[in-house]
């Protein structure tokens, strides 16, 4: 594809995570909507709070770049910035943290809509993305990264499935980008390493490796696949030094 024709696909890529985020919300009791999460495990609310912070992150980087001013930067303190952010919004409602993420969602939508193809997929646009396009970064804060947590919802609340239908979908959809192609297949099979599926697990790690031979080396220190370790399988995946 050329650079407005991924343009376009992340349009419609984004269309879908949207419309994923209306059928979690549809999908849960009013329970659920209702519960109150811990740090060792969120409730649904704590999860959109936990989206709309890394959303309005995102967007405050790409308005700073776009207008030329410093980019702010998280730093490698992602579990404190987690941890603080659930606490702050211990008391907030469902309701209120749903509005504010389709607020978010849709300002992510606008911001990313005002770059022009080219932008977008310019490794050397933007200094604080190191080397990465700005389609690239979108795709994984407002597309992985929000189908993970979702499924990660969808597990721990027994629909184990729904959450094998949704990295598998979107597994699909993120290959149709040339930057995210190894990046899916291997997000997909740390899923399947943490949640007991070995055989896919690493079926999918063998063609990543393919894609990108250079996650070998990540692999090797990736905590998601910890559960893999002593898998003669997964250990028959690395050549030996």
């Amino acid at each position: 594809m050329n650079n407005d024709q991924l343009k376009a696909a992340l349009m419609d890529f984004l269309k879908l995570i949207n419309n994923e985020i209306v059928i979690f919300e549809q999908g849960l009791t009013e329970k659920q909507k209702e519960e109150k999460g811990s740090l060792e495990k969120w409730s649904a609310k704590d999860m959109l709070a936990h989206l709309v912070f890394w959303g309005n992150h995102f967007n405050s980087q790409a308005e700073k770049a776009k207008s030329g001013d410093k980019v702010p930067v998280a730093g490698d303190y992602f579990d404190q910035i987690n941890d603080g952010v659930l606490i702050e919004h211990m008391e907030q409602s469902f309701s209120e943290a749903l509005i504010e993420l389709n607020k978010s969602f849709q300002k992510s939508t606008e911001i990313l809509k005002s770059f022009s193809a080219d932008e977008l997929n310019d490794k050397e646009n933007f200094e604080y993305l190191n080397g990465r396009t700005l389609i690239d970064h979108a795709l994984g804060t407002l597309g992985w990264h929000i189908t993970h947590h979702i499924s990660d919802f969808y597990v721990k609340n027994g629909r184990t499935e729904k959450a094998i239908e949704l990295q598998e979908k979107y597994t699909i959809k993120l290959r149709d980008f040339p930057t995210w192609e190894a990046n899916a297949i291997y997000n997909l099979a740390c899923f399947f390493a943490q949640n007991g599926n070995k055989e896919k697990a690493i079926i999918n790690l063998k063609t990543a490796f393919i894609i990108r031979p250079d996650l070998i080396k990540w692999a090797k220190n990736d905590n998601d696949l910890d559960a893999l370790r002593n898998d003669l399988d997964f250990k028959a995946l690395f050549p030996a030094s």
